[in-house]
């Protein structure tokens, strides 16, 4: 059942076209089910039973990154992926979810990951920090992964990453909402990280949000200070501990990934970053808290096409804005940019940059 909460913000939202614009799928697909206003009327259909919640209306809730541009920009306030992710809660208690999705779930399930496999190991056993590394960087992305501990290396800081890192919940909660299986990943990840008593630094956003934000909503809170990676590593260069290099010659903007901006609204950090790197810092047009998502990677695991096309019309901003090189210190943006890298341009790992 979807809450009353969830059904107030999707009865207001059924009235309102103002964030259309915004929305990264329906830019793509040009379907108007693909934007926040046809998902919250589907639902208050649904809920006054003059349309089923069946399988056609369960994929309409998984066309969506959540990437929160549409909150981001409401001035009332309503948050479409709150009733999207419940609709798919919905979708999965009733096994209406797409059957590319349920394979995600069963390998979170199974295995701790969507991608069904091992997570590596990093054999860090330092004593300053712990740094959580997540799924998306440890398989997908590893060199980014192994970047920022250079990175960390450099300045001094010495790191631990878990042996056996347990996932943070964010993955599966993205895909099922906030189900007792995602509170039970979140507390085992806590309970790890807990032991530890280290300071943690966090690589992906995705994961430093469901523990800053969430993690305390489940009576599992992390004990110690939670930091982003590029607010951790911006510090040190503040701090002198990392010296900057020489120029470049080369003009790049910044990639806001879709939490680190609307989330943390974090925007100064990555910038720092790019600056101590040696590059000219550009901005594209959609930045900061208005910077177009570039997908991600749980919504790659079942609509990659999709995810590629939205991924290129992020480079398109790129070229419009006259910079030669995307720059990111996210794997889920990384991963996605990858896919689709134009002649002429250039994709950089900040922490590759630094080292």
């Amino acid at each position: 059942m979807i809450s009353q909460n969830a059904l107030h913000h999707a009865e207001k939202c059924r009235f309102c076209w103002m964030c259309r614009h915004l929305c990264p799928v329906q830019h793509q697909t040009g379907r108007e089910v693909n934007t926040p206003r046809a998902k919250g009327l589907l639902l208050s259909m649904a809920n006054k039973g003059t349309q089923p919640f069946d399988k056609d209306m369960a994929q309409a809730m998984y066309e969506c990154l959540l990437c929160d541009a549409c909150t981001n920009d409401c001035a009332t306030g309503y948050q479409p992926p709150l009733f999207i992710r419940e609709a798919r809660t919905e979708a999965v208690v009733n096994e209406l979810a797409p059957e590319a999705v349920m394979k995600l779930i069963d390998n979170a399930l199974e295995t701790g990951n969507i991608y069904g496999v091992e997570k590596p190991s990093y054999g860090q056993d330092g004593t300053d920090v712990l740094v959580y590394i997540g799924e998306v960087a440890a398989i997908q992305v590893p060199q980014m992964a192994k970047n920022l501990l250079a990175v960390l290396k450099k300045a001094g800081v010495s790191a631990k990453v878990l042996a056996n890192e347990p996932a943070s919940g964010v993955m599966l909660g993205d895909l099922m909402g906030y189900t007792e299986e995602v509170r039970q990943q979140a507390k085992a990840c806590a309970d790890a990280i807990n032991a530890a008593g280290l300071p943690v630094v966090v690589l992906d956003s995705y994961d430093a949000e469901i523990m800053k934000q969430k993690y305390p909503e489940w009576g599992c809170e992390i004990k110690t200070d939670v930091t982003t990676a590029t607010a951790y590593v911006a510090k040190l260069i503040a701090s002198g501990k990392l010296e900057a290099k020489a120029g470049t010659g080369v003009q790049g903007a910044c990639h806001d990934d879709d939490r680190l901006a609307r989330t943390f609204h974090e925007f100064a950090p990555i910038r720092a970053m790019a600056k101590a790197a040696g590059y000219e810092v550009g901005e594209m047009f959609s930045r900061e808290k208005l910077a177009k998502s570039c997908g991600t990677a749980v919504a790659y695991g079942y609509m990659p096409a999709l995810v590629e096309k939205i991924a290129a019309s992020r480079w398109e901003d790129l070229k419009r804005s006259g910079c030669a090189a995307m720059l990111t210190a996210s794997p889920q943006a990384y991963l996605c940019l990858s896919l689709c890298v134009p002649e002429g341009k250039a994709l950089v790992d900040l922490y590759a940059a630094l080292v």
